[in-house]
Formats: C-alpha cells, sequence, structure tokens
C-alpha cells in the first residue's frame, strides 16, 4: 500500500526552498498541489529574509527534478489566498495556475477529516539530499492547540517535512499536513539566527568606517555573521525533529469547493516564474 501511495501522489508533491539574498537556502519545506491550489505550512509566509521561492518537482523516485523554478518571495507571499495569521487551520493555500505550464498534475486523493487512534499513516516530504521520501507510522493521540485539532504520531522527520500532506495508509486519503511545532533545539537554532538578523541590521545602521590594517572591521564582522546564520541553518536542515504533529486538514475541502465555485471568474495567480536549469 505505500508503495502505492507513492506512485500516486510523487509528482504532485513539491520540495520549497526559501532563498536569501545570497542565494543561500534559509529554509526548506513541502508543498502538494490540490485542485488548483498549492498547499504548504503557513511559515512559508512569514519569513523575513528570503528573497526568492524556489519550487522543485520530482520525476519517478522522487530525486530527479522534473521543473525547477524560481518566483520572487513578496510575489509569491501576495498570492496568498487562506491561512491568515489568526487562522484555525494551520496551513496556507495560495492559487496554483502558474504551475500549469509545467504541467504539473494534482494530488488524487480524497480528504478525510476522521482518524483515529492507531491508525497507519505515511508522509511523503523534502529530504536532506533535493529529494523526496516517505516515512511511516501509526497516530498516537490528539490533543487541540489554539483551537487547531492536533493529531501526534510515532514518526520522526526533518524539519524540511513541514507543509508535507499526510495519508492514511488503508485508504489513502489524505488526513492533514506536517505543522511547524518546534522542537527545543530547532528553536534554539532559531533564536541564533534571529540573533545574527538582529546584529547585521545593527551592523548596517553604523555609518562609520573602523579601519584596522587596511581592514574594513565592520565589513568582516557582517560577513562573520552571515556566515553564522548560514551555519546554523546548515545544522537545522539536517536536524531531525523529534515529534511529526499533524494539523488536521478541516477547511481545505470547503476552500477547495469555494474555488471551483468562482472557477467561472478565472481566478488565476498573477506569479511570474522562471525555470531553472537542472544542475
Amino acid at each position: 500500500m505505500y508503495k502505492e501511495i507513492w506512485n500516486k501522489v510523487l509528482f504532485s508533491i513539491c520540495r520549497i526552498d526559501l532563498k536569501g539574498e545570497l542565494g543561500y537556502t534559509v529554509k526548506t519545506y513541502t508543498a502538494f498541489k490540490i485542485k488548483e491550489l498549492l498547499v504548504t505550512s503557513l511559515d512559508v509566509f512569514n519569513n523575513n529574509i528570503a528573497k526568492e521561492v524556489e519550487i522543485t518537482f520530482f520525476e519517478d523516485g522522487g530525486f530527479v527534478p522534473k521543473a525547477k523554478i524560481r518566483i520572487n518571495y513578496l510575489d509569491f507571499v501576495s498570492e496568498l489566498q487562506a491561512g491568515p495569521k489568526d487562522n484555525k487551520w494551520g496551513f496556507g493555500i495560495i492559487i496554483a495556475s502558474f504551475l500549469n505550464e509545467y504541467k504539473i498534475d494534482p494530488v488524487n486523493a480524497m480528504l478525510d477529516e476522521n482518524v483515529s487512534i492507531g491508525t497507519e499513516i505515511a508522509v511523503i516530504g523534502a529530504g536532506n539530499h533535493d529529494n523526496l521520501i516517505m516515512q511511516r507510522g501509526v497516530v498516537t493521540g490528539k490533543y487541540i492547540k489554539d483551537g487547531i485539532l492536533k493529531i501526534e504520531n510515532d514518526i520522526q522527520v526533518p524539519s524540511s517535512f513541514v507543509g508535507a500532506p499526510v495519508f492514511n495508509v488503508q485508504t489513502g486519503s489524505i488526513i492533514g499536513t506536517v505543522s511547524a511545532d518546534l522542537s527545543e533545539v530547532e528553536s534554539a537554532f532559531k533564536q541564533i539566527q534571529d540573533i545574527s538578523n538582529s546584529n547585521i541590521l545593527r551592523l548596517k545602521a553604523v555609518t562609520e568606517s573602523l579601519i584596522v590594517d587596511d581592514i574594513d572591521i565592520v565589513q568582516v564582522l557582517q560577513v562573520n555573521q552571515q556566515q553564522i546564520k548560514h551555519f546554523s541553518s546548515i545544522l537545522l536542515k539536517y536536524l531531525n525533529v523529534k515529534e511529526s504533529v499533524i494539523t488536521e486538514i478541516k477547511g481545505l475541502a470547503t476552500f477547495t469547493e469555494a474555488i471551483d465555485f468562482v472557477a467561472h471568474e478565472n481566478v488565476v495567480s498573477i506569479i511570474k516564474t522562471h525555470l531553472v536549469k537542472n544542475d
């Protein structure tokens, strides 16, 4: 059954890399196309460092890119159609008509709002090596946090799985998305990055140069903070989240029905993309 799910949905799931000013990856997420929508973590739309979004869909095996496209980050954020900061869903949605030219099929799976303890599940998301991977486990519990139903399970996934679809193995239906609840270690690394960002802003505000032996100390400190931030991003990328928490999918079916209802209005994305050549 796991292989059937993989073969059925692989081509509709993508890796999302947020790129910083210097072209390095700030953070990696997972998203999936359903109907004319792209669903991912709400965290994707709340990054103050990203300048571009790189979206990668894959061929058979999940490691050969089918399409790798770049989008201006602010343009991407402006297309957020659902999942405002006060939402009760826990995920964000944008109109994905900009993917039509790349012939990306939507995921062919039903939505299942009812899942019981002990249900076998599978999740497919972005791996650490520019690929997609599958993890599997069982539902171990449920709880409510900030008005959002959370589903606990025994799967360990990398932080790049945030936004990934989670499937009921027996039915093949989508039961939720992996949420962005941070582990203590991830929170610590995020704090390091926040401190580095604050230091960089303060250094940029320095108007006078401090030259020692023909070296601009302020400029050196700026580079040093960028390196610390980049190094922490690389370490965080390879950390495993101790607990994979799922946000139940309630609300998505209603939204897709709304999109069908307004289809005659020709609701399309105005996002402009450009194709990235494969290495």
